[in-house]
């Protein structure tokens, strides 16, 4: 499956559910999600035609109704992007899933992210939060889209090691069709439940001629903000 596929599937059957998020699935979440916060709009087909036409969808998208100024604004508020905490958004997906057990709590994790932090597997099975879905995408890279640096292993088996820490459920999942068909049956399992999307890598922009953009100033308070966003999108749901 590639990256769209992954991480549409998520956007569209989350529900009422919060959001981890790592700095790719951020990114993706970010094109495809708008803004107006919905993805539906957005095709999920798979291969790299499909992550071209699915990005090209959400570009039209966001030039026919302009994206937020800042981040962390309306339809934005169930999602917190653990950037620029790498490997941390297991753990803040864990402190969300034990303070409020009665939301979904959704994990979109990247490889390189987990395996700075593996630990947070186990941490996450001895807590044992029952609404918690930890995804990973495993496409072998570290700054994908970017220069696609080489993770430390490309072939390590993260479900096999969730189960082994005591995940409730794993499992890998290959293509985007049985993702989708999954996901929903994934959400409504008692956790903690992982699943480890084998997605391929997008093309890499780092060639001759390449200019490195500058980062938005919002990219280094973005966290911040979206927690502050996310505190209050969960008041008024408790109220």
């Amino acid at each position: 499956m590639n990256f769209v596929q992954a991480v549409g599937v998520v956007a569209k059957g989350k529900g009422d559910g919060i959001v981890v998020a790592t700095m790719g699935a951020m990114f993706i979440f970010d094109r495809i999600e708008g803004a107006d916060g919905n993805a539906n709009g957005v095709p999920l087909m798979s291969g790299k035609a499909g992550l071209v036409l699915g990005l090209g969808v959400a570009k039209i998208k966001t030039v026919l109704k302009p994206a937020h100024a800042e981040a962390a604004k309306g339809s934005f508020a169930g999602r917190i992007n653990s950037v620029p905490l790498m490997g941390g958004a297991a753990g803040l997906a864990l402190g969300l899933a034990l303070a409020r057990p009665d939301k979904k709590v959704i994990v979109m994790d990247g490889d390189a992210s987990l395996l700075m932090e593996l630990g947070g597997l186990a941490t996450v099975a001895q807590q044992a939060p029952k609404n918690l879905l930890h995804c990973v995408v495993h496409n072998g890279t570290q700054f994908t889209g970017l220069d696609n640096m080489s993770t430390p292993t490309s072939d390590f088996q993260f479900a096999e090691v969730a189960l082994k820490c005591g995940y409730v459920h794993a499992e890998r999942i290959t293509d985007g069709a049985t993702w989708a068909e999954r996901f929903p049956l994934l959400l409504a399992m008692q956790g903690p439940v992982f699943v480890e999307l084998m997605v391929e890598p997008v093309p890499k922009q780092t060639k001759d001629g390449f200019e490195p953009w500058e980062l938005p100033a919002n990219q280094y308070t973005r966290m911040g903000d979206e927690a502050l966003a996310l505190q209050d999108w969960l008041a008024q749901d408790a109220a």
